[in-house]
């Protein structure tokens, strides 16, 4: 049973469906019927779980940029447009991995938003009062990411 646990969510539900939709392991009817729901219900959980983990890639690419920007050359809006992606790039994944990571989901988005009300109202003259605020919104984005990371890699990999 304990192995089981460690098999990744969608892995478990496909075998689930397969199991379950298969007319013979249910008792279902016989004919072409039971053998096409099963075809179709295993390749929709299977197709669902790969767009979430193809999302999940492309928001941690998008992450990564973020990691890597450099605040000094990239200025206000370079800022800005990283994390544009990286919130287009949340909303795909809000889309196809809501069942599985919506709480991670929803706590990565909320610390985005914080930190993109904070980046708005920055000008020339509160760059320096900003920066406690700024380190803390980047402080919940690390803590929402690497939570939300953690169940993608164990989903996923």
């Amino acid at each position: 049973m304990e192995d089981i646990v460690r098999i990744p969510v969608p892995v478990r539900l496909l075998l689930f469906a397969m199991v379950c939709f298969v007319p013979a392991a249910c008792g279902g009817s016989d004919g072409d019927a039971g053998g096409t729901a099963s075809t179709t219900t295993a390749s929709a959980t299977k197709s669902a779980a790969s767009q979430a983990c193809a999302d999940a890639a492309a928001l941690k690419a998008s992450m990564a940029e973020l990691d890597q920007l450099d605040p000094a050359k990239t200025g206000k809006a370079g800022i800005q447009a990283a994390l544009d992606k990286v919130s287009t790039r949340l909303a795909a994944l809000r889309t196809s991995g809501k069942n599985q990571w919506s709480s991670q989901i929803t706590e990565l988005d909320a610390a985005l938003e914080a930190l993109k009300a904070t980046i708005a109202g920055i000008s020339g003259d509160n760059v320096l009062s900003n920066l406690p605020k700024i380190a803390n919104d980047l402080q919940r984005i690390d803590t929402a990411w690497t939570a939300l990371q953690q169940q993608i890699d164990r989903d996923c990999s």
